[in-house]
């Protein structure tokens, strides 16, 4: 996808790039040059009547910028040179303040990761308390039916039957701490592979 836009920051390096090619006459006067038709290096200094060298410098003072590309197009010359075709770039040049967005986003994602693992804690604790519940009534009804047929006391069955059950149910996985734990590894990276951004 090729983006529609340049976007330079105060702090970017490239805007005094930007201002010195802005200043120039040269520069614009390719610029203008450009605008009206695709051409090579020599060309240019054909048509405007510039040494080569200062063609060539504006060219890559230009390039730099990304006011103008290179396209696709070329052709060889008689020494067998490659000969590149330049043309201006359609492309708009925004020039803005250095931008919190990027932080502003991450502390939101860290914001809605902490949130969403709080709901799958309020979850699964929920879920818990409905697996005790079953476990407990089971027990209770278990302990109903061994009463009936073997005479014995409910009180003998139910303490065996529910410390195994609790047990099972608090070695259920913490789900919610490895999503936390994902979310803010992952937030993590995504900081060291944008660290110029912020």
């Amino acid at each position: 996808m090729v983006k529609k836009q340049i976007v330079f920051d105060l702090d970017d390096p490239r805007i005094f790039n930007l201002a010195d090619v802005i200043s120039n006459k040269t520069s614009k006067k390719i610029l203008n040059y450009l605008a009206e038709k695709e051409s090579s290096e020599t060309e240019i200094s054909i048509d405007l009547k510039l040494p080569a060298n200062t063609v060539n410098y504006n060219i890559k003072k230009l390039l730099e910028t990304g006011l103008i590309e290179k396209t696709k197009n070329h052709f060889w010359s008689v020494k067998g040179k490659k000969i590149l075709i330049y043309r201006v770039a359609n492309k708009k040049i925004v020039i803005s303040p250095k931008s919190s967005s990027v932080l502003t986003s991450i502390l939101g994602s860290l914001v809605v990761t902490g949130l969403i693992a709080i709901g799958i804690k309020s979850y699964a604790q929920v879920q818990s308390t409905n697996v005790l519940n079953y476990a407990q009534d089971a027990v209770v009804s278990e302990a109903g039916k061994e009463m009936a047929v073997a005479g014995s006391s409910a009180g003998m069955v139910a303490p065996e039957i529910i410390p195994r059950t609790f047990e099972v149910a608090s070695q259920m996985p913490e789900v919610w701490i490895w999503f936390l734990f994902g979310g803010i590894v992952a937030l993590i990276i995504f900081m060291i592979l944008n660290w110029r951004k912020l």
